[in-house]
């Protein structure tokens, strides 16, 4: 039979269980940096990205463990690219990448954050090539609406040389008809 003990006895081996080490989180310690780095950044609103990427920076140069050093670095990638940030910074992500994979180069998931990295990089150098398109489109779109307004002009210069034309070829008529008639008459004086 069992005494009246044994939940008792029971519940203290549950609780010294869950105290004891990797037993339950919420009494175990934490390094400096770690309660930050296991944010989850899709929860934060976007005008707290500058605050975030200014501490994960602070952590990532100051903190004693070079563990936490590095992981700061891994997030402060993630922040820096992250969707909800509402300026983006893939050259700092990159940086940020960089740093990590030279702190982290022994650990097995290296090729995972190499290929993060490489993907980033290309991303930031895309970005940066379309704004160098962007800039030539507008000086280019610049160019021909000079052109065209130059093109314009040079038509309204030509329909006005046309008219002048006409009229000089009216005019030239005119002066034809007027010698015709004074030759009539200069044939009638001689008579």
């Amino acid at each position: 039979m069992i005494s009246g003990r044994t939940p008792q006895v029971l519940a203290l081996v549950v609780i010294a269980a869950l105290v004891s080490a990797g037993g339950c989180s919420l009494f175990g310690t934490h390094a400096s940096g770690a309660p930050s780095l296991q944010e989850d950044f899709s929860l934060l609103r976007p005008e707290d990205f500058p605050a975030k990427i200014k501490q994960l920076e602070d952590i990532s140069q100051h903190d004693p463990s070079a563990s936490v050093r590095a992981r700061a670095l891994f997030y402060l990638a993630l922040a820096h690219m992250h969707y909800k940030n509402p300026s983006p910074d893939y050259a700092q992500a990159v940086l940020s990448f960089d740093r990590y994979i030279g702190l982290e180069s022994a650990r097995k998931d290296i090729d995972e954050k190499v290929a993060w990295k490489s993907i980033v990089q290309t991303l930031d150098n895309s970005l940066r090539e379309r704004e160098k398109l962007v800039k030539s489109y507008a000086q280019l779109k610049q160019q021909y609406d000079r052109l065209n307004k130059n093109g314009a002009a040079l038509a309204k210069l030509v329909e006005s040389q046309k008219k002048e034309i006409e009229s000089l070829k009216q005019t030239i008529k005119e002066l034809d008809a007027v010698q015709q008639e004074i030759e009539k008459k200069r044939k009638g004086i001689k008579k």
